[in-house]
Parts: C-alpha cells; structure tokens; sequence
C-alpha cells in the first residue's frame, strides 16, 4: 500500500493515507466532517449523518496515528467535509463531498502505471490482514473496521495461520542450529580437557591412565 500511495498527488494522497490507515469504507471516508474529529481524544469517529449511516450500522471510533493526524492538519478547513472535491460550475467554492468514483478512476490509473491491481476496498483488506498478521486480536481490529465479513475473516485467519507457521520453523531451525553449535563447542572443550589431563599427569611424571609405575 505505500507504494501506492507513495505514487498518488494531492489532493487523492490525503484520501488513500486515511484509508490505508483506518480500514475504513470509502463511503464513510467521503461522509466523514470535521466534527468527526476528535483531537482531544485521538480518535476518528465513524457515525451516522442525516440520509446516511455506515455499513452494517458500524459506529465506532478509530484511533488515530501520526500519520492521519500529519494529514488532517494540512487539509484546508472550506467545508463540513473533511475530504472536498474540486470546484465545479455546480459547486464553485469546491465545498462539496468527494466522489467515490472519481477517486477509485484515479486509482486504476495509479495501479496502472505501477503495473499492480486493486481496488478501493483494497485498502481495507490490507489494514485488517496486516493488523493481524502483527500480533493484535481479532476482537481489537472488529472494534477499528467495524463489522467483517466471516469469511473474509477466514481467509485472513488463513493467511495468519501460514505466517504462524513459517515463523515457528524460522524459529526450529534456529534452535537447532544453536543446539548443534552448543554441542560441538561441548564436544571441542571435553577433548580438550582431556588431553590438558593427560599432559599434566605425563609431566607430573604419571603414566596417562592414572596407574603407579610398576
């Protein structure tokens, strides 16, 4: 996702960061306004509007990073809407909500260009799946993205699963491999200590065994 983004202009780069770190719908990013902002608590809210609500009714609040936060702070404040379209004969203050389609036509263009596919909801897929994959609980990320599809779900599970394993076999093979070097450093100083044995019991004038002279 951040060469995707890495490869997007303003204004769509705002737009695609806070999808990229949020998880959330393309819906709720164009129906987000200032008020869902909440700098005292660090938190986006996701919540109804007048004609609209979210998916599923997923209200819910979703933490909010360094790099939202660098983002929302240099958009411009024109409107109720956070995230604006340009102006048009119809709106000429450009104060109007974005649009959803406009905003996936750039991406294809951008996927384009770096030879990649994908779509909006991308976004989503990938935030959920690299949440998991990094250690924090499903219930966690249901609170962040709000409601997911069971088997979507499943394949992310699916997906963890795999990356669990290969990482317990990095971690086998390791051990081995520690456990095998361990036992030919055992090895080399046991030999050595023998023949330091040996060696002193020769210069005290003993036989090697241990035996008196006869």
């Amino acid at each position: 996702m951040g060469t995707i983004v890495a490869a997007a202009s303003e204004p769509q780069r705002s737009m695609l960061v806070i999808l990229c770190e949020t998880g959330m719908r393309v819906g709720e990013l164009k129906h987000l306004d200032w008020d869902d902002i909440d700098y005292q608590h660090e938190v986006i809210l996701i919540r109804e509007k007048p004609g609209w609500k979210p998916k599923t009714g997923d209200e819910r609040a979703v933490p909010m990073n360094a790099a939202m936060r660098a983002v929302l702070d240099r958009l411009p404040r024109k409107a109720k809407w956070v995230f604006t379209a340009p102006p048009t004969k119809k709106y000429p203050k450009g104060d109007h909500q974005m649009s959803e389609r406009r905003l996936l036509e750039y991406l294809k263009r951008v996927l384009k260009r770096l030879g990649l596919r994908g779509h909006l909801h991308t976004f989503r897929h990938s935030f959920i799946s690299n949440a998991l994959t990094n250690g924090i609980p499903e219930a966690i990320v249901r609170q962040w993205v709000g409601h997911v599809d069971p088997e979507i779900l499943k394949h992310y599970t699916h997906v963890l699963d795999q990356t669990s394993q290969a990482a317990r076999r990095r971690l086998d093979e390791a051990n081995q491999t520690q456990a095998a070097q361990s036992g030919k450093e055992a090895t080399d100083e046991s030999s050595d200590g023998g023949s330091d044995q040996a060696q002193i019991k020769h210069n005290e004038g003993g036989p090697p065994n241990g035996d008196s002279a006869k």
